[in-house]
């Protein structure tokens, strides 16, 4: 009896670790297919997940280059629209106004048979000076017309052979200057806010004073020149002040002693002036 519980309980534990190995080997065997799906399913996700990325990435891609290249439009636009502003503003017409102090020049009253100075015209207190002028824009150079009239008095003169002083009345020796020039302009700076400029301009000015003592009323009309400088500042798009010196200088003219003597008598620098002004010129 022994001996066959002895052999039943061999046969047991035979079969007993048989069949624990079996289920061990199907453990590991499934163990090992999930293993390879949990692989597979996290190299898809990976791989979705790059091509989600790669997705994303050229989205955003062509986000940032149709923004650039709306920014690269628009300033394209802005830089087309500012050359052809600035292509109009080389054709424009435009219109000045400038006043301000003129200093009358005195001048000597030559005998023309002898050469030699008689008297001399002083004018001992500064005049005014007023300028209006229509010109037209050509890029750095500007073409003008203008009229200016400085209004001034004689007030006294000197005689040479005495040395003698006539002081006038402050109701005598009235005079106005009437000035017609045609002038051109170089501005150095185009576009920017302060912009240095020459100019130069000839003409006609005419000449009128009121009687003194031994001199009669007058009116005389001579060729001129006059030399300016200043510098412009850009107020707005259409607005420019300025602020120039000028130089006008005129021809000789023939004039008289006032007493009836029938010499003649010239004066070589007469009309002549100097002065400064501040302007407005405004662009249409």
């Amino acid at each position: 009896m022994s001996i066959y519980y002895l052999f039943l309980f061999c046969i047991l534990s035979v079969s007993g670790y048989n069949f624990s190995k079996k289920d061990i080997n199907e453990s590991e065997l499934k163990l090992s297919y999930k293993q390879k799906a949990y692989e597979l399913k996290n190299f898809n996700y990976q791989k979705n997940k790059s091509s989600q990325n790669k997705n994303e990435t050229t989205y955003k891609d062509q986000v940032r280059l149709s923004t650039t290249f709306k920014k690269q439009g628009i300033q394209n636009k802005n830089f087309s629209r500012e050359i052809s502003n600035k292509d109009k503003a080389k054709d424009k017409f435009y219109i000045n106004l400038s006043g301000g102090y003129s200093d009358l020049k005195n001048y000597d009253v030559f005998d023309v048979s002898t050469n030699k100075a008689i008297w001399d015209d002083r004018y001992t207190n500064n005049g005014s000076s007023i300028e209006f002028g229509l010109g037209r824009n050509r890029g750095r150079f500007r073409i003008e017309i203008s009229y200016a009239r400085e209004n001034g008095r004689l007030d006294q003169y000197l005689t040479y052979f005495d040395g003698s002083i006539t002081n006038f009345d402050p109701n005598r020796g009235k005079l106005h200057k009437d000035f017609y020039f045609l002038n051109t302009y170089f501005d150095f700076l185009k576009n920017k806010k302060l912009t240095p400029f020459i100019g130069i301009g000839i003409g006609l000015v005419n000449s009128s004073q009121d009687s003194a003592p031994f001199i009669p009323a007058y009116c005389r009309q001579v060729f001129a020149n006059q030399l300016k400088a200043g510098i412009g500042i850009n107020a707005s798009e259409s607005t420019i002040l300025f602020l120039e010196g000028f130089i006008r200088n005129a021809n000789s003219h023939i004039t008289s002693d006032g007493i009836g003597t029938p010499y003649t008598y010239e004066a070589k620098k007469g009309f002549d002036s100097e002065g400064i002004q501040i302007g407005l010129r405004k662009y249409f």
